[in-house]
């Protein structure tokens, strides 16, 4: 095998667990699957996700987006994230949980103007690009459909 300083940069996008002390870890988060617009306390809605970066060094910057495939990849969250990883066994770390808050004023149409409304059901990009202190650089994207959070689904 590889040693890490001769392996090439990566990140992994993830989604947003917790471990047995409660503290935020990286979970998979497979291609196609459901990923929940959680209704915040604070009326916003969001999307979790994690990275798992691998062969840089430990301070990195994220950039993770949120962009609509079906409305011409109008881009619906962005957040540059500059963090230490959590170290992990291999060549690398991961950074948990961090909020692509989603903003659809760009996209309402008429009363329809909340993420509940508009992207149920839809394809969503989640993107993620690093680089480290040193100028290595790694990108990963993932195609997610948008769930409703539990408090958004109409009850009858």
């Amino acid at each position: 095998p590889l040693a890490c300083e001769d392996r090439p940069a990566s990140v992994a996008i993830g989604g947003s667990g917790t471990d047995e002390l409660q503290r935020p870890i990286w979970t998979e988060m497979p291609e196609g699957s459901e990923q929940t617009m959680v209704h915040g306390p604070q009326g916003g809605w969001h999307i979790l996700a994690s990275a798992d970066v691998q062969s840089t060094d430990d301070i990195v910057t994220i950039e993770y987006a949120i962009s609509w495939p079906a409305q011409g990849d109008v881009q619906l969250s962005y957040g540059s994230f500059r963090v230490m990883l959590v170290p992990d066994a291999r060549c690398g770390g991961y950074y948990a949980g961090m909020l692509g808050i989603l903003d659809v004023s760009a996209v309402a149409s008429g009363e329809a103007d909340t993420p509940p409304e508009l992207l149920a059901g839809e394809t969503l990009t989640l993107s993620m690009d690093i680089v480290d202190l040193n100028g290595l650089t790694a990108s990963d994207a993932v195609n997610v459909i948008a769930a409703l959070d539990p408090d958004d689904v109409p009850t009858e």
